[in-house]
């Protein structure tokens, strides 16, 4: 008669849970719903992502063409219309006064972001975006209060 040994149990391979990739997977897509609009929300406040122009591209813009520049405010002749030092950014993020001067023309109750028209006065700091005009004129078509943002040197 044949022994009968007993086979010794096989194990089952394990399956490895995938439990925890799919929690993973789901906390960094909630990261992004809330991220992304944000970020987005950011960069259209600051001019819709556009980087402002230094002055020497102001310079060169053609008139009828539409520019995003930062300027310091020095001077507000009517409340529809501002005098301005143009700037340009340096590279560790503060901006540096220029010598050309800029006047805008805007509407105070147009869109004005991260403040109200109330802070569009001499020494305030702002980003225009509008449409080249002559003489270095320039009609905004939306103002960004940046006075408490930037740093001038």
């Amino acid at each position: 008669m044949k022994s009968s040994k007993a086979f010794p149990a096989r194990k089952q391979p394990q399956r490895k849970s995938v439990g925890p990739l799919l929690l993973s997977l789901f906390i960094v897509g909630g990261l992004a719903v809330i991220a992304v609009p944000l970020y987005l929300g950011y960069s259209s406040m600051m001019g819709g992502g556009s980087t402002p122009q230094t002055a020497q591209q102001f310079a060169l813009a053609a008139p009828g063409s539409q520019v995003t520049v930062v300027v310091v405010v020095t001077g507000t002749p009517s409340q529809t219309q501002l005098t301005g030092t143009l700037l340009n950014k340096n590279g560790d993020g503060t901006y540096s006064r220029t010598s050309q001067t800029v006047t805008v023309k805007w509407n105070p109750s147009g869109s004005v972001s991260m403040g109200s028209s109330a802070d569009v006065k001499v020494g305030a700091v702002l980003q225009v975006v509008g449409l080249v005009g002559a003489n270095n004129a320039l009609t905004a078509s939306r103002l960004v209060i940046l006075t408490d943002v930037v740093q001038l040197k």
